[in-house]
């Protein structure tokens, strides 16, 4: 599901730049720095923005609460207004997408010239896990794709395609390379001392689930991102060992586990 306004500005050449929205520094960054290129190119703008209920599997409640979208619709559209304006250089587009970001940039970017995307500045688990949007789209984009961090800096992430070459060279041509696409959901909850971690993974057909906990000493100052990365840090560890159990499983056979 997807709906879309469309800004004022100077009419395009045909060219289009794509770039992911989120609220978050970078991606405003990454906003900015679009909007530049698109002066300099004569290019048009598409941001893109996608929401996603807390878990797509039914954890814990019934999604009855349309304030999901609600809130995504205020993020693109004051994120656009702040770093654009309201006398906007380059005619912009905006997009909001039910879905997971990845795949809504690819939709977007499919005839685009460029896909732009923010670097996430967070903590080890959380930025492992939103790189993987960057690393899809870079490895799946059917263009450039382009890498802004929240200092306007921007960088190009290297082509799987590069490690493909060298493997091949090192292996005299003989050696193919496959990707796979594998799926983490991440549902967090936060209540009060006690922060809550339902995971899920999708590896390729086999799905695994983990649940984990994290309790806040009454000692310890407050410190919410602190309990994420540790319930997520633990529902990561369990379906770490899943996936070494069933590795084992296969490499063995069930006569000799």
């Amino acid at each position: 599901m997807s709906s879309e306004s469309t800004g004022s500005g100077t009419t395009g050449t045909g060219r289009r730049i794509v770039v992911g929205i989120d609220g978050s520094a970078p991606s405003k960054a990454a906003l900015r720095w679009a909007v530049g290129q698109a002066v300099l190119t004569g290019a048009t703008v598409h941001a893109v923005a996608a929401w996603e209920y807390p878990s797509l599997y039914g954890w814990f409640a019934p999604m009855v609460d349309d304030g999901f979208e609600q809130s995504a619709r205020r993020t693109l559209t004051a994120e656009v207004d702040e770093v654009i304006g309201a006398r906007r250089p380059v005619p912009v587009t905006e997009s909001l997408v039910l879905g997971h970001a990845a795949e809504a940039l690819l939709e977007a970017a499919e005839d685009a010239d460029l896909l732009v995307l923010g670097s996430r500045g967070r903590g080890t688990f959380a930025r492992t896990l939103l790189g993987s949007v960057s690393t899809r789209c870079a490895v799946h984009g059917s263009c450039p794709v382009v890498i802004v961090r929240a200092d306007g800096t921007a960088a190009a992430p290297a082509p799987l395609a590069a490690a493909a070459t060298a493997s091949e060279a090192a292996g005299g041509g003989q050696t193919a390379v496959r990707t796979k696409d594998w799926q983490l959901s991440l549902h967090v909850v936060e209540d009060r001392d006690t922060t809550r971690v339902h995971a899920v993974l999708d590896a390729d057909g086999t799905v695994l689930h983990s649940d984990a906990l994290a309790h806040r000493n009454p000692l310890d100052a407050p410190a919410p991102a602190v309990g994420d990365d540790f319930a997520v840090g633990r529902a990561l560890v369990d379906l770490g060992h899943q996936l070494l159990r069933a590795g084992t499983h296969g490499a063995t056979g069930s006569a000799e586990e």
